[in-house]
């Protein structure tokens, strides 16, 4: 029977492997985000607090940059930010691939292995979690250590004490690596005292008192070299972003596109993973009546995660990777709801889980065959096939941050976003993406596009399902010379 588990363990996080593995540099376009954490990966592989350009960055705080920091100079990985972003993509797939396994395992202890099995292969197919793991984000380390710290304490409830220590540790390394992390790794804890006595308030105190440890260490740091007062400056703007008092970015915000009409286009991509973010409060608050301990546990953590969903997607700051912290451990409480369904539901069930996964392989296969790297190629063209000290102008934020961070390209690159600027700045070129552009998220109006089509050469053209038509416009001095003396300006919509 053991053996037979591991195997079958073994199987599904190869799936999850493979599946992450699969088109890892051109089936996900890059992300703004990673080009962010790959410079501050950098900084930190300096010897340097993370900073991006000499500012100190504390949104976030730094313990996945110091990892990432540690293998770009062990691995003697590349000095320039956005190429490094394709190499460090590995770490996270690797690393969800530890996810699948724990999930894996923490369904073995708290359902049956068959329940084990398929939860696993959810988690390892689902496209939503795999496009985070096949990123460069903060998500994936963090749940990592979340999962690892849960399995510790249920074992340690069990059998071994001091294991209920190391987990509280663990689970304080994932607040290290993003303090939302607090929310699933801490807050069922200090609930598990509350409700049915879940939890007994001495193990609590002790799960507290060493999940303390990195997080306080870290801001003893900080004090100690003068940088506290900058830090709790970030931190309340954090505060205030999450609580949906600044709404700079997600769906929420001013200029972001329509979230329902933005879920229907993604629908074809993403179902699946719609459904498990739909189920996975009630999942959880239906694990919360379990008679076992350690299943209501999973409950509560299922069930925090998706109130914060639910609060982010009606008053926060709701961007696309919080979901991946609501679908993980929605499919746990899910396994535990499977086991506990009357057994006049089970046929049901069974035909709904086989939907399920079925589905979600087969979007997973598709998300993985895609080709979805539009930037990648449109700066490999810039850097090979325009003349040498082209001017090239950005209308995006994620180009911006790709081809501004580039090292060694013989290009004069600037975020010159209207007709006005293109012209002041005597761009050669524009490089534009259609779907951010034509959603109000990018730099540029909409109305660029058009105008580009009737008087600019396209040199370069590629079509992905994120970022819609990658295209390097050549520009027509004489066109753009004209439209600027009519006062035809087309002035950006967000200032760069």
């Amino acid at each position: 029977m053991r053996k037979g588990l591991v195997l079958a363990g073994a199987a599904v996080v190869g799936l999850a492997l493979s599946l992450r593995l699969w088109g890892l540099t051109t089936a996900n376009e890059l992300f703004i985000d990673e080009v962010t954490y790959s410079r501050l990966a950098l900084s930190v592989g300096r010897g340097e607090w993370p900073n991006l350009a000499g500012e100190a960055f504390y949104l976030h705080p730094p313990l996945t940059f110091w990892l990432n920091g540690v293998i770009t100079g062990l691995f003697d990985l590349s000095p320039d930010p956005t190429t490094l972003v394709f190499q460090l993509r590995w770490v996270n797939a690797l690393l969800g691939a530890v996810v699948v396994a724990l999930g894996y395992l923490l369904l073995l202890r708290t359902t049956k292995p068959v329940v084990a099995v398929v939860g696993a292969v959810v988690l390892a197919a689902d496209p939503f979690v795999l496009r985070n793991d096949s990123r460069v984000m903060l998500e994936t380390p963090a749940f990592a250590l979340i999962l690892a710290g849960w399995l510790c304490l249920l074992i340690g409830l069990e059998r071994r004490q001091w294991l209920i220590s190391v987990g509280g540790f663990l689970l304080g390394l994932a607040v290290l690596a993003k303090d939302v992390s607090a929310v699933p790794a801490l807050l069922p804890v200090l609930l598990a005292t509350l409700w049915k006595r879940t939890l007994p308030r001495k193990t609590a105190l002790q799960v507290f008192s060493l999940a303390l440890v990195p997080y306080a260490s870290y801001v003893i740091a900080l004090a100690i070299a003068g940088r506290l007062p900058d830090w709790w400056s970030h931190k309340i703007g954090g505060l205030r972003r999450m609580a949906g008092l600044d709404q700079i970015s997600g769906f929420n915000s001013p200029n972001a596109p329509n979230l329902l009409e933005t879920l229907l286009g993604q629908l074809g991509r993403f179902g699946t993973s719609y459904v498990l973010l739909g189920l996975a409060v009630p999942a959880g608050v239906l694990a919360l009546r379990s008679a076992r301990a350690d299943r209501r546990l999973i409950g509560l953590v299922a069930s925090v995660m998706g109130m914060l969903g639910l609060f982010s997607l009606a008053f926060g700051t709701l961007e696309e990777q919080m979901g991946y912290f609501v679908v993980v451990p929605g499919v746990l409480a899910l396994g535990v709801v499977a086991v506990e369904l009357s057994v006049r539901l089970r046929p049901a069930l069974v035909t709904a889980t086989a939907a399920v996964v079925v589905a979600g392989l087969a979007f997973a296969a598709h998300a993985r065959a895609v080709t979805d790297n539009g930037y990648q190629q449109a700066r490999a063209f810039l850097d090979t096939q325009v003349p040498p000290n082209s001017r090239v102008g950005l209308t995006t934020p994620t180009a911006q941050f790709a081809l501004h961070s580039g090292e060694g390209a013989n290009l004069r690159v600037g975020t010159w976003t209207s007709l006005g600027a293109l012209h002041r700045f005597r761009a050669d070129y524009v490089l534009t993406q259609s779907r951010p552009l034509s959603l109000g998220y990018g730099y540029a109006s909409p109305d660029l596009l058009p105008w580009l089509a009737r008087h600019a050469e396209p040199v370069f053209r590629t079509t992905g399902p994120s970022g819609g038509d990658t295209i390097v416009w050549k520009l027509d001095q004489a066109e753009l010379a004209n439209a600027v003396r009519t006062g035809h300006l087309i002035p950006e919509v967000v200032a760069p």
